[in-house]
């Protein structure tokens, strides 16, 4: 192997890492499970805070592919922020991000408690998205409504891995 050869691998074994740990990061809200994984029950009733840690709403569901056991979206309430009243909103779960509390920041003793769930959601985003009630949920199996709400948060579920990896490292730089 060339030196050029093992400095690439090297390189690309740490950005699969980086990714890895930042895909893990919503086991980050549980005391009670390690690594990635977080219960259902722990999501249940989530505030969710924009990353200026203001509260835009709350995790009422959550959606489930039954093919895969991954979650796909998270079935939120906006209350009263921007003016949505209380109707439910599917919003793909990859939007959401896992990042320190603000006002924990410098803190040496990080916990679960000290951990919130982010989603920046802008009225331009929820623009022409029609919310639903618990009685009436929209058909999530109908693919052109999950492309428009995947473009609407800016996920890209059909993004190979080498280029989620780049994406994320990317991400990770800028913040």
């Amino acid at each position: 192997m060339t030196v050029t050869a093992a400095v690439a691998q090297e390189s690309e074994t740490k950005e699969r890492q980086r990714v890895q740990r930042r895909s893990a990061d919503a086991g980050k809200l549980d005391e009670k499970t390690r690594g990635a994984n977080i219960r259902v029950s722990q999501l249940m009733g989530y505030n969710i805070q924009n990353s200026q840690g203001e509260s835009v709403g709350e995790i009422k569901d959550i959606v489930i592919d039954s093919r895969t056991g991954k979650v796909k979206y998270a079935a939120v309430t906006y209350g009263g922020f921007i003016g949505l009243g209380n109707k439910l909103f599917a919003v793909p779960f990859e939007a959401f991000k896992v990042q320190v509390d603000p006002d924990e920041i410098g803190d040496d003793d990080i916990d679960a408690d000290d951990y919130v769930l982010v989603l920046n959601v802008t009225q331009q985003q929820l623009e022409g998205q029609e919310g639903f009630d618990e009685d009436n949920w929209p058909d999530m199996a109908d693919s052109q409504w999950a492309r428009e709400l995947d473009k609407r948060y800016g996920v890209n579920r059909n993004e190979d891995a080498k280029e989620r990896m780049k994406r994320l490292n990317r991400e990770s730089n800028n913040e």
